[in-house]
């Protein structure tokens, strides 16, 4: 009984270290991707996935007091996300369910013949964009710079969006 009780606790406990782990805490740091991408690819099939290339995820995050830089050069790549929930960014910057206060975003992102697609339910397709989803923004700066050339974002489904060298707040 003493081992089956110590393996229940066990797994508790990992459950719970595991939902705290769920959550990023960045704090007075610099989150920089610099990328230099041609003829890539970035596919997510299925429930919840997300596809990037060239691009910066933050997810239920919180960032205080940091900048986040993308510098992006794309050429012929293509993000493709399909199923419910999914995402796909090309040269990018997407935030979303985060807490953003005191920070810099910058987005450079210098595009040609890039594709993001996302099917499905809830979707969301980004080239050389800045998507603020369901986030808090306090006292930050937003720089989206893109150049884009022969570039499609497509979002096919029920409350998708396809955005294209643009900064979207939703």
């Amino acid at each position: 009984m003493k081992t089956l009780t110590s393996v229940a606790v066990f797994a508790i406990a990992s459950v719970l270290s595991f939902n705290a782990m769920a959550q990023s805490k960045v704090n007075k740091s610099i989150i920089l991707n610099k990328s230099l991408n041609k003829g890539n690819a970035a596919i997510a099939i299925g429930k919840g996935n997300s596809a990037n290339v060239g691009s910066v995820s933050v997810k239920d995050s919180k960032v205080n007091k940091s900048i986040i830089l993308n510098k992006s050069l794309n050429k012929g790549n293509a993000a493709i996300a399909i199923g419910k929930g999914n995402a796909a960014n090309v040269g990018s910057v997407s935030l979303k369910g985060a807490k953003v206060n005191k920070s810099i975003i910058l987005n450079k992102s210098l595009n040609k013949g890039n594709a993001a697609i996302a099917i499905g339910k809830g979707n969301v397709a980004n080239v050389g964009s800045v998507s603020i989803r369901n986030s808090k923004v306090n006292k930050s700066i937003v720089l989206n710079k893109s150049l884009n050339k022969g570039n499609a974002a497509i979002a096919i489904g029920k409350g998708n969006s396809a955005n294209v060298g643009s900064v979207s707040f939703e």
